[in-house]
């Protein structure tokens, strides 16, 4: 299996890890990046829908950029709520090796991110309508890329499904070319008054804390996936089905 999660707006210059590899599109994302040199800091501010300040960093950002390994490692350089409740810092190697094989960052800027890439500080969303040569959203520029390399890849484990712990934003990049079967949105809700919804923060520590748990657990079975009880979480077996895993805990 594979799980995919989303990235974060924030991030982080300082990291402890190595980064191993280069993300695996950085050619594309080179073709991305010469098309966003060329924005000025107004552009920015109207694509990304962000204040000057901001806009002129993310510029600085990108007009610095480069490709090569001696970059910041993904997994630490992204700075957010569910990166925070993956608790890194008590994973063993071991652990960390497993996600390397296992967790996917889908990234709008680099296409697709393993946990030990090097990347570099960028701020870029997959929803920013941003035409790019011919095409006009990074949604089109991206195409079926990204499924393609998730597919190849999961297709070498023992249990061929796609976990989904991504947002709405990206899960539209990849959701459309995969195959049905293989596809499993993995939801969090919150139970009050008799009432179960989905809480957006309490979402992104569950997946945090879901990604934790697969990794000290290493595992490679949807069985070993419903074991998950962190945080109160418990396992909705009624409404958990071919295509999605339901969890819920008390609000």
């Amino acid at each position: 299996m594979l799980y995919i999660i989303s990235p974060t707006k924030t991030m982080k210059t300082t990291t402890h890890y190595k980064p191993s590899a280069m993300p695996q599109l950085w050619e594309k994302a080179e073709l991305l990046l010469a098309n966003i040199k060329m924005l000025t800091v107004e552009d920015i501010m109207h694509f990304m829908h962000v204040k000057e300040a901001l806009a002129i960093q993310t510029k600085q950002r990108f007009d610095q950029l480069s490709f090569h390994e001696n970059g910041y490692c993904a997994i630490e350089a992204y700075d957010g709520l569910q990166f925070k409740y993956m608790q890194m810092e008590d994973l063993a190697m071991s652990e960390l090796s497993y996600l390397q094989e296992h967790l996917r960052i889908l990234s709008a800027f680099y296409g697709i991110v393993r946990p030990f890439d090097s990347i570099q500080p960028y701020r870029l969303e997959m929803q920013c309508k941003l035409k790019v040569q011919d095409y006009n959203d990074l949604y089109a520029y991206w195409q079926d890329t990204l499924a393609k390399v998730l597919l190849k890849e999961v297709h070498t484990h023992k249990e061929k499904y796609l976990l989904n712990l991504s947002s709405k934003e990206y899960e539209k990049a990849i959701r459309p070319y995969i195959p049905k079967e293989q596809w499993i949105d993995v939801i969090f809700q919150v139970e009050k008054k008799g009432k179960r919804k989905v809480e957006a923060t309490q979402a992104k520590m569950a997946r945090g804390r879901m990604v934790h748990f697969l990794a000290q657990r290493q595992v490679e079975t949807l069985a070993e996936v419903y074991q998950f009880q962190e945080d109160g979480y418990q396992l909705d077996k009624e409404r958990t089905g071919n295509q999605q895993i339901v969890f819920y805990k008390k609000g």
